[in-house]
């Protein structure tokens, strides 16, 4: 899998990120992205913090929540207010 188009996220925890229903750990974990991965992100909202980090993002390609705390993000990713998303939840884990 190539490098998606900007902007996009590198996972840099090194067990990986949990992808969530919702931007929160208490959110159903509906997947997972391993150390490395690149993945497209659509848009970020702050919900709850993780180690310091309320910033989660919404990934690009289905509606689901990755904690920013754990990936390292390429280019300008847009809050969801400015980026026309609709509603804001939670998603993340002990990675996120």
């Amino acid at each position: 899998m190539g490098t998606p188009s900007e902007p996009f996220g590198t996972v840099v925890s090194e067990i990986g990120v949990n992808i969530r229903e919702f931007p929160s750990t208490d959110s159903s974990i509906v997947g997972t992205f391993p150390f490395g991965a690149k993945i497209g992100l659509r848009s970020k909202v702050r919900a709850q913090n993780i180690d310091g980090n309320d910033i989660w993002y919404l990934l690009r390609d289905r509606n689901a929540w990755v904690a920013a705390r754990h990936v390292a993000n390429t280019g300008n990713v847009p809050f969801a207010k400015d980026a026309g998303s609709s509603g804001a939840a939670a998603g993340g884990g002990a990675s996120g």
